[in-house]
């Protein structure tokens, strides 16, 4: 179904209001993914797709490919989060979030969706100076840096955003994605947001479901061992074995 980018915007406030969350501030992402109950498979994997979504009866799964840089990560997690959570009759969907592509009406939705989730105008306007809110005024690249490193996006992500709700011009500011890490380091924030991580992680209850098969004999000890080796657990590991003393 096609949505106008006003009827997504009120879907994406209308979710954080029923979460709890109001709409003046950025999001715990992690936190958010636990209290849903979304089991959350971060891989770094060696292609296009940015992300994966299935829903099957009560049971959600989300897939995060943390080859790419954490920035789209995270704006992904929004993404999937309306195709789990907003679409209507949802079953499974490969994606590429952040393309912003018309042609395919639900991908256009969760990347509409997820900017608006993730970066609410309330939020927004706290983080940009008075001074640079006045007609014809320009928010200056410090300002820029500040806020995609409080919302945890892209630059190319917060700069969508921001034309969205008439703060900018997008085509005045693409200068701006020239540079990106190195502009970042030198304000003096880390490079951890543009780059991947490759991480293996995962939010959610996998390992209790696992041990509780293991626990009633439904699975072996080796089947065990190797499901959680698949999340990136070797629980023979001695690191694990604790003497029940503090550190």
């Amino acid at each position: 179904m096609a949505f106008n980018d006003k009827i997504l915007e009120a879907k994406a406030n209308k979710f954080r209001r029923e979460l709890g969350l109001g709409t003046e501030t950025s999001l715990d992402l992690e936190k958010l993914l636990l209290n849903l109950g979304v089991l959350t498979v971060y891989k770094p994997l060696e292609s296009e797709f940015s992300g994966m979504a299935l829903k099957t009866n009560e049971n959600l799964f989300m897939l995060i490919n943390s080859a790419l840089p954490v920035g789209r990560q995270n704006f992904t997690i929004g993404h999937e989060l309306y195709h789990l959570f907003i679409q209507n009759d949802f079953n499974f969907q490969m994606c590429n979030a952040g393309k912003f592509d018309k042609k395919d009406k639900e991908e256009y939705n969760a990347d509409v969706f997820s900017s608006y989730f993730l970066m609410p105008d309330a939020a927004l306007i706290k983080q940009i100076p008075e001074k640079e809110l006045g007609w014809g005024e320009t928010l200056s690249l410090a300002t820029i840096i500040k806020m995609e490193q409080y919302f945890g996006v892209s630059r190319a992500a917060l700069l969508v955003r921001l034309s969205k709700s008439k703060y900018i011009h997008y085509d005045d500011y693409k200068p701006y994605l020239k540079g990106v890490i190195k502009s970042a380091v030198e304000h003096g924030y880390s490079s951890d947001l543009y780059v991947r991580n490759d991480e293996n992680k995962v939010i959610g209850d996998y390992g209790t479901k696992v041990k509780a098969l293991y626990d009633v004999d439904k699975i072996s000890e080796s089947h065990y061992h190797s499901l959680m080796l698949d999340i990136g657990l070797d629980i023979d590991d001695p690191k694990f074995n604790d003497d029940g003393k503090e550190n």
